[in-house]
């Protein structure tokens, strides 16, 4: 393709069980349905693709979603794709991780950020002589590029093979990084000095174990002009969760995930990201997903649940009407602590509790931490420009913009699918009699995913780095609100 590419990075993090898997799940599809095709990937492509996704996340047997285990973070744990659509002459790339809310998990006096922080400026400082990348590569034109010292000597000394158990929730030693050279049958290629600067800058491509074990072999000359304890940073984990941490700096993009149908402190994770993003660089573009529109859409008014009726499932229009529906429904319920009737018992309180009140508070306080290095005003769908503390006092609206209700059990022609009681992973749906897995039925085509939430989610994504979508004209009141540009 012609032009320059078009790079996103997202970074979706939540508590486990917060819907993470569900959500990524369906911002793949939501590509697809917005006329996007991925490009074949080149060989020294540094990050799984979204095919590996679907194998990696699901049960082959049964259908169902593994969840998010405790893992050690490498470039091959991110998912990406290079997608091209239509005429367009520019590539689309695009990664995403899936961070564990625990990364940042900071304890009561938030050790772990200031900590990263201060090594980071440390590392950055650093010129060139210090660290050095080691590219290896194999007869089949397979890379691994390493970051070593100037005289480590891999071809030689012990090695030893590391479990895919160990190595899935360990980050390796030497002897485990000269095994799996000398069994890729990797040959060293070249060895030259790279900087501080260079590391960050590149981190998604390099070998991370080698990264974080030079890190340690080289501490006291990286914090010489401090005191600085290495088993601090072990004990904290701040060397574990180094790569998340990083990559969050990096995102153009941060999702966070909350799912209504469990208890969860989402409101003090945002707390804790507004921390991160206020006292580093980082001001990706943030966004909150609820997990649980499925339960929301099953209580709403039969005008708003039938209104895909007679229109193409691939219509832009039709998508934005219905999710226009039911959030006009749920924006009548949230103020209001009682019996509801679109949200079940208890989720009126989680989702104002997720929002804040107000500026200064949960999602609100993490769009004001993303946006105050901006030139930052949202439009209302007036055409006014207004801060944000002017939109919480706007009538009519109780949702900060970039919020979404997400649900994954949801095809095209509004079926609604429930967890399967023999399997809580995975979702199935009876009508009169016949069984359907939802899995099963979106991936061999004979139904097409709503993307319910998650398509108007990607829209906004686009909208917010440049790129307009089919269907912007096509959005009510409510949506274009929500999808206000920063």
């Amino acid at each position: 393709m012609t032009g320059i590419p078009k790079r996103l990075r997202i970074a979706v993090v939540g508590e486990r069980a917060s819907g993470k898997s569900y959500l990524l799940y369906d911002l793949i599809h939501a590509f697809g349905l917005l006329g996007y095709q991925p490009e074949e990937l080149p060989l020294g492509y540094p990050h799984s693709s979204f095919g590996t996704y679907f194998y990696d996340t699901f049960n082959s047997v049964t259908g169902g979603m593994r969840g998010t285990e405790h893992y050690a973070c490498r470039p091959d744990n991110h998912y990406g794709a290079w997608l091209s659509k239509g005429t367009l002459g520019w590539r689309l790339e695009v990664d995403f991780l899936n961070i564990p809310g625990e990364v940042f998990d900071m304890g009561k006096d938030k050790d772990r950020m200031g900590m990263f922080f201060n090594l980071r400026k440390l590392i950055e400082r650093r010129g060139k002589g210090l660290f050095f990348l080691s590219t290896w590569r194999n007869q089949a034109g397979l890379e691994k590029r390493l970051i070593v010292t100037k005289d480590l000597d891999l071809t030689n000394g012990k090695s030893s093979e590391a479990s895919n158990q160990n190595r899935l929730g360990n980050y390796l030693n030497w002897d485990n990084l000269r095994f799996e050279l000398q069994e890729g049958r990797y040959k060293e290629v070249n060895r030259k000095p790279v900087s501080g600067r260079y590391l960050f800058k590149h981190l998604t491509e390099l070998q991370t174990d080698s990264l974080l074990l030079t890190i340690e072999q080289c501490w006291k000359n990286i914090t010489s002009s401090q005191e600085m304890s290495l088993e601090d940073y072990k004990a904290k984990q701040v060397l574990f969760y180094f790569y998340p941490l990083v990559y969050c700096q990096q995102a153009t993009d941060l999702i966070i995930c909350d799912n209504l149908m469990v208890d969860s402190n989402v409101g003090e994770l945002e707390e804790r990201l507004a921390y991160f993003m206020t006292e580093g660089t980082a001001r990706p573009n943030a966004y909150l997903a609820f997990r649980g529109a499925d339960g929301i859409l099953r209580n709403c008014s039969s005008v708003t649940k039938t209104s895909l009726v007679g229109t193409t499932t691939a219509d832009a229009s039709a998508r934005n009407l219905l999710y226009e529906g039911m959030v006009q429904e749920v924006l009548r319920e949230i103020p209001d602590a009682g019996t509801a009737s679109v949200l079940p018992q208890g989720w009126a309180y989680r989702i104002r509790q997720s929002l804040g009140d107000g500026v200064g508070q949960a999602f609100w306080h993490l769009l004001n931490a993303t946006a105050c290095k901006k030139t930052f005003s949202l439009c209302s769908v007036l055409g006014k420009r207004l801060n944000l503390y002017e939109l919480t006092q706007q009538q009519g609206f109780r949702l900060p913009p970039h919020v979404y209700f997400t649900a994954t059990p949801v095809d095209a022609d509004g079926r609604i699918y429930d967890n399967d009681p023999a399997d809580m992973t995975r979702f199935i749906n009876d009508e009169n009699g016949r069984i359907r897995s939802f899995t099963a039925e979106v991936n061999s085509g004979r139904v097409q995913h709503m993307c319910l939430g998650s398509y108007q989610l990607l829209t906004d994504i686009l909208l917010q780095n440049g790129i307009h979508s089919e269907g912007l004209h096509q959005r009510g009141e409510h949506l274009r609100y929500i999808q206000s540009m920063i």
